[in-house]
């Protein structure tokens, strides 16, 4: 056949496809949108929209969605339409008969009834996503509503929404099983490159949905909803593997055994990762929550601002007592030589109560002497927040892709004993000849446990790797700005920000040969880390010179007068400046050629690092040092606003709102984190 009867085929079959596609819509949304969901069950609703987003990214990767828009390269691109002509329509015509038998024989059995739609929700897919807690990018929502207007216009009757009258949750469990494995048959029909697509699509979107959501039991409905399609994908991927493998034995790109056992694993461990995630985010709400209740005499909590059953189907570990977490001075051993030491983190000695000892190192947190008028917040704040973050740190086991050290409890290095709960010390506060050094806290944490690391050798920051180590090559930086810019990607989604992201808070154990892995590092400290809630009061950064090239110009001090609160995007501004001294492997005034001195003197010189930063010729040697897609993906940190997919300049959406949150870390994903994945050298 020549190519224009090719092309002209693929056009038509796509046309087809997109005609029963757009049933296949109207009928999902309609399901969706369904009134009366039991809340017991709600995670069956979660799961069907996870399955519609499935689908809808499945269009988009083939090209469908581009058809709609009048656009036919991505469809010409690929044989798809013309290879499994026949299979993707009788694909596409079994989920649209799946949703119409079902609807039809629950009305059928007066389980489901019509009820006028006056607020007209089937026809706003945004209101019904916020209302869902559901992320809906502007594409999707655009084509639900063009769906729902053509059923409308084909129809004698205003068409009604449904209202479950008695929930059928054993034929529901079925539709969404077979729904799933029509969807799982959709993408095997695709090559290799476009299944990872829709991979990521899929997950960038559970990630967003992750983001919006914040209530124990919400994030209980969504965990049952991730194990649901894990086990549903585990259950079905021996049939979805031969079948796979057979429809791309014609295919100009078959998928080999090993390759369909790789993908499986990299689908599982994504499902699996979020899963985690949002049992983490629960813990880390149930933090929040225990942190607003007081501890009765007893040690006890209130459980009225916790969802316990919820809590209890996501076996979340219970959260810890302030007491618990405060550790004695006197069990701290600080090393010697870092005892009278200014530096962020020293190493030390922790007595265990069974008398025994390891070694840990501690992270400090200092405090100022409160004064009337000061815009820091007061100490029994920062105490507050400190605990919040030790509890958060402490919890066991963390995600994977979480790589921070795991935190044993803090303490008052001005105290010698904790004395179980914190003592009222306002008037040593006031004090201006207290030790400066004495005026911190201490996050202790211990080493990680891995036999190939080194027992004794103390971590190492990125900072001191830059000034002494030998520059590692493109593939080992390029892992290390990847998994950087992953753990920042998965701190914000459990709601925290960082607020000291440079190049001497990413630290390294070193393995028995002294050796370090640049994909392996942790991200430390959290000195001024906090939750990302609009009512939490921000810390007042350091006037050090130094630390202000890492901070957006709004977020140093020397803009106090006209600095906002802290945000995400501050944090990725900060990894994009991490991403230059990685590229140059140079501390960031080596680069800029920044005498750290007269810029103690001179704060304008910090504030200019960004429009330095971002200067055609400076972005030019990012991409001649690694490439394209590393130039591009920190390029877009730096600049932040549009190129982060928020409206306005540095002060424009709002990302304390949920939705404006979600949007930003799919594009953090999209655009940075998954384009770094992408290299290969």
């Amino acid at each position: 056949m020549d190519p224009v009867s090719i092309a002209g085929l693929a056009i038509s079959v796509a046309s087809i496809g997109l005609q029963v596609y757009q049933s296949c819509v109207q009928g999902i949304q309609l399901l969706v949108t369904a009134l009366n969901f039991p809340n017991d069950c709600r995670y069956l609703n979660l799961r069907l929209r996870m399955e519609q987003q499935r689908l809808f990214a499945w269009s988009e990767t083939s090209g469908l969605l581009d058809l709609d828009a009048e656009n036919r390269e991505k469809v010409l691109a690929s044989n798809t339409f013309v290879l499994h002509r026949q299979t993707i329509l009788d694909l596409l015509v079994q989920v649209d008969c799946l949703f119409k038998e079902f609807r039809e024989h629950q009305l059928r059995n007066q389980r489901l009834q019509t009820v006028p739609d006056p607020d007209g929700v089937l026809h706003k897919p945004e209101q019904d996503a916020a209302e869902a807690q559901f992320p809906l990018p502007p594409r999707r929502r655009d084509f639900i509503k063009k769906a729902m207007r053509s059923l409308r216009s084909g129809s004698h009757d205003a068409v009604q929404r449904l209202r479950w009258a008695s929930f059928d949750k054993a034929a529901f469990e079925l539709l969404l099983s077979r729904f799933s494995t029509l969807n799982d048959s959709m993408t095997g029909i695709l090559d290799a490159r476009m299944q990872v697509e829709i991979h990521d699509t899929v997950l960038d979107t559970h990630r967003g949905v992750l983001q919006l959501h914040h209530k124990i039991s919400d994030l209980s409905r969504l965990v049952m909803a991730l194990n649901i399609q894990l086990a549903s994908a585990s259950s079905s991927s021996s049939s979805s593997s031969s079948s796979t493998t057979t429809n791309n034995a014609a295919s100009a790109s078959p998928l080999p055994a090993q390759m369909l056992a790789a993908q499986k694993s990299a689908n599982d461990d994504g499902l699996q990762l979020l899963s985690q995630l949002a049992k983490f985010k629960a813990f880390s709400e149930s933090i929040e929550s225990r942190g607003r209740d007081n501890d009765d005499d007893n040690g006890n909590k209130d459980n009225n601002a916790c969802d316990s059953d919820a809590a209890k189907s996501l076996d979340l570990t219970p959260v810890p007592l302030k007491r618990s977490l405060i550790l004695d001075r006197a069990a701290v051993h600080i090393d010697p030589a870092d005892e009278d030491s200014d530096a962020p983190r020293c190493g030390a000695t922790l007595r265990l109560p069974d008398g025994t000892a390891k070694r840990v190192w501690v992270e400090w947190k200092e405090y100022d002497c409160q004064r009337p008028g000061d815009l820091s917040p007061p100490k029994d704040v920062i105490h507050q927040r400190v605990w919040e973050l030790a509890a958060l740190l402490n919890h066991s086991p963390k995600p994977s892709a979480f790589r921070t050290p795991h935190c044993l409890g803090f303490f008052d290095k001005g105290k010698g004993s904790s004395g179980g709960e914190e003592d009222n010390d306002d008037d040593d506060d006031e004090n201006d000849d207290d030790d400066i050094l004495n005026r911190r806290l201490g996050l202790v944490f211990e080493r990680p446990l891995d036999a190939n690391l080194h027992a004794t050798l103390p971590p190492i920051c990125l900072r001191e790797l830059l000034e002494t180590a030998r520059k590692p090559r493109v593939t080992d930086r390029v892992k290390l700005a990847h998994a950087v810019g992953s753990c920042l990607l998965h701190l914000h989604a459990v709601n925290w920000l960082h607020k000291g992201l440079r190049s001497h808070n990413v630290i390294f154990f070193q393995t028995t040969d002294g050796q370090v892995d640049y994909a392996k590092p942790y991200l430390s400290g959290f000195d001024f880390s906090r939750p990302a809630r609009a009512d939490e009061m921000t810390d007042v950064p350091s006037d050090d010179a130094a630390f202000n090239l890492y901070r957006h110009p709004l977020a140093q001090s020397a803009a106090l007068e006209g600095r906002g609160r802290f945000k995400r995007s501050f944090d990725i501004y900060s990894l994009g400046v991490l991403f230059v001294e990685i590229a140059h492997w140079a501390p960031i005034e080596r680069v800029l050629a920044i005498d750290t001195n007269a810029a103690r003197g001179r704060p304008s010189i910090a504030l200019k690092v960004r429009d330095r930063l971002l200067e055609p010729d400076r972005i030019a040697d990012l991409g001649a040092c690694m490439g394209s897609l590393y130039e591009t993906a920190a390029r877009k940190c730096i600049a932040g606003g549009p190129e982060l997919g928020l409206a306005g300049g540095d002060d424009g959406d709002d990302e304390t709102d949920d939705a404006v949150a979600a949007r930003l870390s799919m594009v953090l994903h999209e655009e940075v984190v998954k384009r770094l994945g992408a290299i290969r050298i």
